[in-house]
């Protein structure tokens, strides 16, 4: 029997090709928009973190001279017993390509991601200290050394950060035509009884500096994408949820049919469930396919807009984080349960001969329309609050995200109030019967006015964002020069 109820439930889609598509265009569309967002952030953090641990945050003390070290003064103290490493750090110019190069000393040096490309592989090891050299370098990095030409070999070291390469300290020396090392790295653990360090040497010793991460510098612009993925998310929500419900509406003969059969209200409701997450499941697949393509496209100008703001060196390529893409898949089969739970609520609360009568479904959705005037007050007050006494960026999205919630879910019943005014108005019954009809149709009607208003609302603002910005910026600039 459960077959073929839900085959008859499923019969719908059959007929309406076009609600289906909408239905499933919605949910992939608004998985895509969330998962490509979160992809981004996602490798934009992953980034940061490789940056972190190749830099190592300057976790250890350095010594330094205005003028770099000499290769003697890093044997002298080897030779007195101190565990000090030589670091040298500059820029390599190939025409268009510049290379952020770090020479260490694989045998001396502290752990750091690169190194482990060496281990257990004697002939690399050898190639790295020899006089040719070889350079450490992630894949995208390595392709556009591998064009300059005339640098050392490259292995692929996927643990190193974009733009960057790691090699022999002798061998940057070379490539960076010095004759100094930057600075020698002293490790934390040091022998007992060794001299102190301003009896052999005048070397400044600078202790780590307590620098500002990455990921706190660029918070607010993950933060920014977070919110317009949300968005996003919330509007194609909105349009699904207008198609489940338009959906629901034209079946009410089959639920009643259904039901007069002798289907029970329990049976009806879950195979009505498990017909949404099947969408969604088949929608969210979908969404994260063209989520990935679009976090594909959009990466390399995020990554240059973070390079030109922060100075973060993001990579332009996009893995596949199976983390993201579960989160997005559970994003979308929630939010289809968020917006099929109103229908489905109705579904279960109506009497069995109740969807036999038109006016059935626009009284049940009164109801929900005078709660969801409760609730838009609510967010409304909420966002008062949050505006008056709320401090820092997450208080301020959160304070939009309710003002706006608030306005559309106050839209469908400010409509219905406006329409009741309006009928002291009417003059003759047509007149009357279009306001009566209007009235009807504001609840079908509402969640696509609700998605509406949602999305003017995010393109005035993003505009007038955007504009004042470059407004504000192009002054600034005309003043600079």
């Amino acid at each position: 029997m459960t077959r073929t109820v839900l085959s008859a439930l499923l019969s719908h889609w059959t007929r309406r090709p076009g609600q289906l598509a909408a239905l499933l265009l919605g949910l992939a569309l608004a998985t895509a928009l969330w998962s490509g967002v979160q992809a981004i952030n996602s490798e934009a953090k992953r980034s940061y973190a490789e940056a972190a641990a190749t830099v190592g945050q300057q976790e250890l003390d350095r010594l330094t001279a205005p003028e770099g070290v000499t290769l003697d003064q890093f044997v002298a103290l080897r030779r007195a017993g101190w565990r000090v490493s030589p670091v040298v750090e500059g820029t390599v110019r190939r025409g268009d390509l510049d290379l952020a190069l770090t020479g260490i000393d694989p045998l001396t040096a502290p752990p750091r991601p690169g190194l482990g490309t060496l281990v257990g592989d004697g002939a690399a090891l050898e190639a790295f200290l020899s006089e040719a050299g070889l350079l450490l370098a992630a894949p995208e990095t390595a392709g556009a050394i591998g064009a300059a030409g005339d640098l050392p070999a490259v292995r692929i070291a996927p643990d190193v950060a974009p733009g960057t390469a790691l090699t022999d300290y002798a061998t940057a020396l070379r490539l960076l035509a010095r004759d100094r090392l930057s600075y020698l790295v002293v490790a934390a653990d040091q022998p007992l009884g060794i001299p102190p360090l301003d009896t052999l040497t005048d070397l400044d010793r600078v202790a780590p500096e307590d620098g500002t991460d990455l990921g706190e510098l660029t918070a607010s612009f993950h933060l920014n994408l977070t919110a317009f993925g949300l968005l996003s998310f919330a509007v194609g929500l909105f349009i699904v949820q207008s198609s489940i419900g338009l959906a629901f509406e034209e079946r009410r003969g089959t639920f009643r049919t259904l039901r007069a059969l002798g289907v029970g209200l329990n049976r009806l409701v879950v195979l009505l469930a498990v017909e949404l997450a099947g969408f969604a499941l088949v929608a969210g697949a979908v969404g994260l396919a063209l989520g990935y393509a679009i976090a594909a496209a959009l990466l390399p100008g995020v990554a240059g807009t973070l390079r030109g703001l922060y100075g973060a060196q993001i990579s332009g390529t996009l893995g596949f984080d199976p983390v993201w893409a579960l989160a997005a898949l559970g994003m979308t089969l929630a939010g289809t349960a968020l917006a099929g739970a109103r229908a489905l609520w109705q579904v279960g609360r109506m009497p069995l001969l109740a969807p036999a009568r038109p006016r059935a479904w626009a009284m049940a959705s009164a109801r929900t329309l005078r709660a969801q005037a409760g609730a838009s007050l609510a967010l409304l007050a909420a966002s008062a609050a949050l505006a008056v006494s709320g401090d820092g960026l997450v208080a301020g999205f959160a304070c939009l995200a309710a003002l706006m919630l608030g306005a559309a879910l106050a839209l469908p019943p400010l409509l219905i109030v406006a329409l009741r005014l309006a009928r002291p108005l009417a003059r003759g019954p047509v007149a009357a019967w279009l306001l009566a009809d209007a009235r009807q149709q504001v609840p079908a009607l509402s969640l696509p006015l609700m998605a509406l208003l949602l999305a003017l609302a995010a393109n005035i603002g993003v505009g007038t964002m955007v504009g004042s910005f470059r407004t504000t910026f192009t002054g600034w600039l005309d003043q600079r020069l």
